[in-house]
């Protein structure tokens, strides 16, 4: 049978389940009352099983489709780490592949967040400006930033821990802010390259407590970070005004000058 056929029947079949399943429950049930011995036992078996039956295939499909997120992830940040060794050893490609490093580290943070996730990385410009280099899972570009908005995701960056909205609308004095559309959870993770601030990675889902560290383990987002504040070092020479330097006897000469971050 045909691939894209097994598919359409495991989508009915998983929309049917919710329904087969308590009416299974059900019919076994009503069969106890003239049943004795083994056969009451199996019955009981059977109902227990019926009822259990859809919580549990649904959990196992989210098991396998988180653990084939982490494989397909995993894919992303290896040929990430290849392409980081390009900005060094082809400096005249660099815009494109820091273009591409971006935009890859942006989708992983979003596809691990969860299939309505979206996620933006703003850069760090001139100390207290942000601008938008790579967005995920959208349309079209979130609206820009306003100033006071601005500021509290530079605040947050400064602060260099990631922090966790349960919901937008019920933040107690926490940050509320999304990329639009009314999303309700989000997280901000700092992007440093070592101390010297890059940026700030804003990641939302439509509901509250979508985006928990229950459900977004901290270690994961501080890995693309980290790999998204190497490679913006590394590749940009807009908005912070520095990129690494070729190695002696590449054509270009001068020390780095990195701007001391604060602690």
């Amino acid at each position: 049978m045909p691939k894209k056929t097994l598919a359409v029947l495991r989508v009915i079949a998983f929309a049917l389940l919710p329904i087969i399943s308590p009416g299974l429950t059900f019919f076994w049930g009503s069969q106890l009352a003239g049943a004795e011995g083994v056969k009451r036992w199996g019955l009981i078996v059977l109902g227990v099983a019926s009822a259990i039956l859809a919580p549990l295939i649904s959990w196992v499909n989210q098991k396998r489709d988180r653990r084939n997120a982490v494989i397909k992830n995993e894919a992303v940040i290896s040929a990430v780490a290849d392409q980081m060794g390009t900005l060094v050893t082809r400096p005249e490609n660099r815009e494109a592949t820091l273009t591409t490093i971006r935009n890859r580290l942006t989708d992983c943070a979003a596809q691990h967040a969860g299939p309505k996730a979206r996620a933006g990385f703003f850069a760090l410009r001139n100390r207290r400006q942000l601008r938008l280099v790579s967005y995920c899972n959208r349309d079209t570009a979130p609206a820009p930033l306003d100033r006071r908005d601005e500021e509290r995701l530079i605040n947050a960056m400064n602060g260099k821990e990631i922090v966790y909205v349960r919901d937008t609308l019920n933040a107690d004095g926490n940050l509320d802010i999304s990329l639009g559309d009314s999303y309700r959870s989000a997280i901000a993770a700092p992007v440093y390259a070592g101390n010297e601030p890059q940026g700030i990675l804003l990641i939302d889902a439509p509901e509250p407590k979508n985006l928990t560290k229950k459900h977004v383990r901290a270690s994961y987002i501080r890995a693309i970070t980290h790999l998204l504040g190497t490679a913006h070092a590394m590749g940009d020479t807009d908005g912070n005004g520095r990129a690494l330097p070729r190695q002696p006897g590449r054509g270009q000469n001068g020390k780095p000058s990195p701007a001391q971050g604060k602690e």
